[in-house]
């Protein structure tokens, strides 16, 4: 399925009150692309959000928003087409999040399973309702590579406005609209994260001119106020650059 596609599904989905409408009228929504099916992978990103502890931002406060991607499964079983899924993701609290997972097939759309999140001062605790502990650790998780980039300073991430001339066009034969969306650049950060992993295992420093992640951390200031450090992808484009749950703005349920 394709993201016009995607965002049309979000759409119509908000339209059948499946899903917050404020997710499609808002445009609460990020396309992440597409993402090669890698566990080493996987465990570097879970690794990250363990490391925010209970400072994981949410990018709309506590209002819901969707994350969509491309899953390639190539090196596994050979498919050229990649997977399409979908997060909705629901924060109850700033600490307890829950995201419905879904895969989309063609037209069709089918439900995975409600994943509920805990950020704590000792890392994420994860629970899938009907599920053992082991089972959820060998369970693929899509929340955390979204939230992760999301908590990332200088990560890519470009709005992408509704298309004002189709959408009156979509209107007037009655079909659902085209909703504004974000683009997050995944490859970048993933080949960054990696670096770091690696470069990490094999005695790297921080002088490195290669892109790599400056893992989030406590600091202690002269006058010994503690302050926390987000993550940041360096060597890449500015460090300046704030994380995108840093930008506060006034939205609506």
């Amino acid at each position: 399925m394709q993201l016009q596609q995607v965002l049309t599904k979000i759409s119509l989905m908000a339209e059948q009150e499946m899903i917050p409408r404020g997710i499609s009228a808002e445009g609460r929504i990020f396309s992440l692309g597409l993402i090669e099916n890698n566990e080493a992978t996987h465990g570097r990103v879970l690794d990250i959000v363990q490391g925010l502890k209970d400072h994981v931002g949410q990018p709309f406060d506590l209002h819901p928003w969707a994350f969509t991607f491309e899953l390639s499964t190539l090196e596994q079983d050979g498919q050229v087409v990649p997977l399409r899924f979908l997060g909705i993701v629901e924060p109850h609290s700033a600490r307890q999040i829950a995201c419905s997972e879904f895969l989309l097939i063609g037209s069709r759309m089918r439900r995975l399973s409600k994943v509920y999140y805990e950020h704590g001062p000792d890392g994420t605790n994860v629970y899938i309702p009907g599920m053992t502990p082991d089972q959820i650790r060998d369970h693929t998780q899509s929340y955390p590579i979204a939230i992760a980039m999301l908590n990332t300073r200088g990560c890519n991430i470009d709005l992408k406005r509704a298309p004002s001339i189709l959408n009156e066009k979509r209107k007037r034969a009655h079909k659902p609209m085209i909703p504004q969306h974000y683009d997050v650049n995944a490859q970048e950060y993933l080949a960054a994260l990696k670096y770091s992993t690696e470069s990490a295992a094999n005695g790297g420093h921080h002088a490195s001119p290669l892109p790599h992640i400056r893992r989030a951390h406590e600091r202690i200031m002269s006058d010994g106020r503690r302050i926390w450090v987000r993550s940041s992808l360096v060597n890449v484009r500015s460090e300046g650059d704030i994380a995108f749950v840093e930008r506060r703005r006034g939205y609506k349920k």
